[in-house]
């Protein structure tokens, strides 16, 4: 998400060393690579698609049979009281770094991240645009992932933070109003942290999210992400001015073919096939007409659109989701059958040796509760 400013810290602490105690009880073999397979990097996922061991951003979030592990970490979750996406343990180890990036994508657009550092050193810098800073032990911190953003670790001994994916509620924005701002001018200071304490048996209610992308995206929803890249792309001279209006062109008879297959179908199957004819098109089209273009983050333009806009524009894996079982397409039959047995077993626990509740024909064990006890 965009920030009006480099990092805030959060006025919450929590308690360092119980989430290192939490931390230590997870084994070497339950800590899942990096799933760009940057060296040194590695998590643990605590929220995720189906609760199970996955990087997937989208679909129905649970917690995972980590997170059930981790009484404190629950806690924590309670106390921000957001509906949280998925959300990792994150290892990096010394002398290794998350390379330099941006998060220009669909998830990150309405998406905030708040770091929690479990184990560090003063030798680990999170580095956002042209400022840094040290995120202590026990801190929450917030940052602009629409900058480019890398962290180092220079010290001697392994990083680890909590990491939640949230978009935020008006109290949580309310939260970070009160915050401290280390390099923004504000009039108002920044308010005493509150202390999150672990109490041992204390009830806990971790909210995810269930609807994070659309079946299809809406026309207005277009809109708003492809209004969010013209406002933030850098023209140096007047053939950029000129490509800048070509891709404003394009991308408003975009839109504009994409509110009459809407007006028509929706997100109904019949207009499927149309809606990805349109995205192959102007895909095409945006890296000739703008093969140059960049947005003030560096990221080039066409690269940009198609993360931001294009590669979640039609999401046909949720159409047990949205759609009545009668109207999904033969070839998601088995989707939906799963989908639906979910809802109806809840928590109920399926026996191992049980035929799973998908359809696949497969015992459960061997099936969809292989992921879950991995």
């Amino acid at each position: 998400m965009r920030l009006e400013t480099e990092f805030v810290k959060l006025p919450l602490m929590f308690d360092a060393e119980r989430l290192q105690k939490e931390v230590a009880g997870f084994s070497e073999d339950q800590w899942m690579a990096h799933t760009t397979g940057y060296s040194g990097n590695s998590s643990i996922p605590l929220i995720s698609l189906n609760g199970e061991f996955n990087d997937a951003m989208h679909g129905p979030m649970n917690p995972t049979p980590a997170l059930a592990r981790c009484e404190y970490i629950q806690q924590i979750m309670t106390a921000f009281g957001e509906v949280f996406s998925r959300s990792r343990l994150m290892r990096l180890e010394p002398g290794h770094e998350v390379p330099p990036h941006v998060d220009v994508n669909y998830h990150w657009f309405n998406r905030v991240r708040i770091h929690i550092p479990v184990t560090t050193t003063e030798d680990v810098l999170f580095y956002c645009g042209d400022k840094h800073v040290h995120m202590a032990a026990g801190e929450s911190w917030i940052f602009n992932s629409w900058s480019e953003h890398t962290v180092k670790n220079n010290g001697d001994r392994t990083r680890v933070h909590l990491v939640l994916d949230t978009t935020g509620s008006t109290r949580f924005w309310e939260l970070v109003e009160r915050g401290e701002w280390p390099f923004a001018v504000r009039q108002q200071p920044a308010a005493r942290p509150y202390v999150v304490q672990y109490e041992p048996g204390k009830p806990t209610q971790i909210r995810t999210e269930t609807y994070n992308a659309p079946l299809v995206q809406s026309p207005g929803e277009l809109e708003v992400l492809i209004r969010a890249l013209v406002d933030d792309i850098e023209c140096s001279d007047l053939r950029e001015k000129e490509d800048k209006r070509a891709f404003v062109d394009l991308t408003t008879s975009f839109v504009r073919a994409w509110r009459e297959v809407w007006s028509e179908h929706g997100m109904k199957p019949g207009g499927w096939q149309l809606y990805h004819s349109l995205v192959s098109q102007v895909d095409k089209a945006a890296f000739s007409v703008a093969p140059e273009l960049t947005i003030k983050s560096g990221i080039d333009l066409a690269p940009a659109f198609r993360s931001l806009v294009l590669s979640s524009a039609v999401n046909e894996e949720f159409a047990p989701q949205y759609l009545d079982k009668d109207e999904v397409p033969n070839v998601l039959q088995k989707a939906a059958r799963s989908y639906i047995s979910k809802q109806k077993n809840g928590d109920e626990k399926v026996p191992r040796n049980a035929p799973c509740p998908c359809g696949s024909g497969q015992r459960y064990k061997e099936c969809h509760g292989r992921l879950a006890t991995d």
